[in-house]
């Protein structure tokens, strides 16, 4: 069989650990990158206007709130790039528990649950085009195509995967889950 997919998936004794790289769209990771350059230079020349003083003091508000909004959209630029960049999703089994992780560098969500209590593994293939349909796939966030039910709530990883690597472990997923 050819396995030619993102995902890595290890099988050991102790049980299964797949791990996928976040969705990687070369042309929105390049480009946001180019625009913190631009980013950077508007922020460092309203920063010293602001922080130097002017001679009216109305304008103070309007650049303070102006400062505020694109710090904040500079931010929420970083991070989306850390995830392009970096993120990974990790699905792990271990001593009945299954460890579900979406981070960078570590850090971010982490959610670990009873092993009995995870069912119903399925495929979803949403609709990826930001015309109607999940505007953040771009930059590889939103569902993804593998979901799991876990007591009253559904979790979803994999958006970086193909339509059919996610069947693939799915079919993984479901055989494992069988055994145990």
């Amino acid at each position: 069989m050819i396995y030619n997919g993102k995902a890595t998936v290890d099988k050991t004794a102790g049980g299964i650990n797949i791990n996928i790289p976040s969705k990687k769209n070369w042309f929105v990771l390049l480009f946001g990158t180019a625009w913190l350059g631009g980013w950077y230079w508007g922020f460092k020349n309203v920063s010293s206007m602001l922080f130097k003083g002017t001679e009216q003091p109305s304008v103070d508000g309007f650049i303070t709130f102006w400062l505020l909004a694109w710090t904040f959209s500079g931010v929420a630029i970083i991070l989306m790039l850390l995830w392009g960049y970096f993120g990974q999703e990790k699905f792990f089994t271990d001593r009945g528990l299954v460890y579900f992780e979406k981070t960078v560098f570590g850090i971010g969500a982490k959610n670990k649950l009873e092993i009995n209590g995870v069912n119903n593994f399925r495929t979803e293939f949403g609709n990826d085009s930001i015309w109607g349909g999940n505007r953040y796939a771009v930059w590889g966030l939103g569902p993804g195509k593998i979901k799991f039910d876990y007591g009253m709530k559904t979790y979803s990883f994999g958006q970086g995967v193909d339509d059919a690597e996610a069947q693939y472990l799915v079919g993984l997923l479901k055989d494992y889950f069988k055994e145990n």
